[in-house]
């Protein structure tokens, strides 16, 4: 029998949506058509449903399940995101007026972690490998994104096909001295942070978190440290920047942060299952994976590296996963029993 799921995921500025068909006998997960919408075209949330049923041609209340990842902490009412959203996300409100089926709002790295227990990454094409460790199919992972944020979920799948996902804000962990980064890594990191503490105020020396660096806007910082006669630049002209390979101290830079992080990652969680990466940012970066700066960050932090290089590393590439994954986790949360 087939399954119609809806499955949102809903950034700051865009909400990308799908229709994902399953099928309750093999199980198998397939975005059928998707679609996506800046937030700033629409004009209330139930204007944004509107135009996704047009979009996708396919009622948001006629499916059979509704998962929707999104940036921010969902109360039960609504969901919150300090500062981000043009308007309100009742969801509850809405939903009991067009009367939905079964639903979630789930953070929205819950539907990335969930891809990763699919066969979505037994096809090469939808994944960049940065090495080809064996991954354990029940051993905990890491999902995290670089884009407008940084964001994150660590996950376990279980032998029933069920799964535990962790709570955890790992955009949000602070930069720490890199214990083992050669002499000429640690000089311009401390630079760096030095700049940092001089453009912010005192509360926001208190906050020097990885989420400043690696995002669009950290990209920013990076580009005002390096090129200090720049004035008014913004993600998008930076991100423009580093695709041309314009600012290759930027480049150099962002790579060994990036490096540093997954090093962090790694440490903190010991994946087995590996840690996936995606977001804007590094998706229209491929080539930072391929920088010898990435890895120097990674090695930065040197403690259990035997371990560390046995678990799998890689980017997500498809513009598809994050709806794949909201139909495993409608799949298994709403439909199952």
């Amino acid at each position: 029998m087939k399954k119609n799921i809806i499955a949102w995921d809903l950034g700051a500025t865009k909400c990308a949506a799908g229709v994902v068909e399953y099928d309750t006998e093999s199980r198998d997960l397939t975005c059928v058509r998707s679609s996506s919408i800046k937030l700033s075209d629409t004009s209330s949330l139930e204007d944004l449903i509107h135009k996704l049923d047009q979009h996708l041609d396919f009622p948001i209340a006629a499916a059979d399940a509704i998962c929707i990842g999104g940036a921010g902490f969902y109360d039960g009412q609504q969901l919150l995101l300090e500062g981000a959203y043009p308007y309100d996300m009742s969801f509850q409100q809405v939903a009991t007026a067009q009367k939905w089926p079964a639903y979630a709002v789930v953070h929205d790295y819950a539907p990335i972690v969930c891809a990763t227990f699919t066969s979505y990454l037994n096809d090469e094409k939808n994944i960049k490998r940065l090495n080809q460790c064996e991954m354990q199919p029940l051993g905990r992972r890491v999902a995290f994104g670089i884009g407008t944020g940084l964001g994150g979920k660590d996950g376990v799948l279980l032998p029933s096909g069920d799964f535990w996902l962790g709570q955890n804000e790992v955009g949000h962990i602070g930069i720490s001295m890199p214990p083992n980064a050669d002499v000429a890594h640690l000089k311009r990191h401390q630079e760096f942070m030095d700049f940092l503490q001089l453009q912010h105020s005192v509360e926001e020396r208190m906050s020097f978190t990885f989420e400043k660096v690696l995002s669009g806007r950290g990209a920013v910082r990076l580009h005002q440290f390096f090129y200090p006669e720049s004035e008014n630049i913004t993600p998008e002209i930076v991100g423009e920047k580093m695709r041309t390979g314009s600012v290759p101290e930027l480049i150099h830079a962002f790579a060994w942060y990036l490096g540093l992080f997954v090093g962090t990652m790694q440490l903190n969680f010991m994946p087995e299952g590996g840690v996936w990466i995606t977001g804007g940012v590094a998706l229209s970066n491929l080539n930072l994976f391929d920088s010898p700066e990435f890895f120097a960050g990674m090695q930065a932090s040197p403690a259990y590296m035997p371990q560390r290089e046995t678990y799998p590393l890689g980017v997500l590439c498809n513009a598809e996963h994050a709806l794949i994954g909201g139909g495993y986790y409608a799949a298994v949360r709403l439909l199952s029993g």
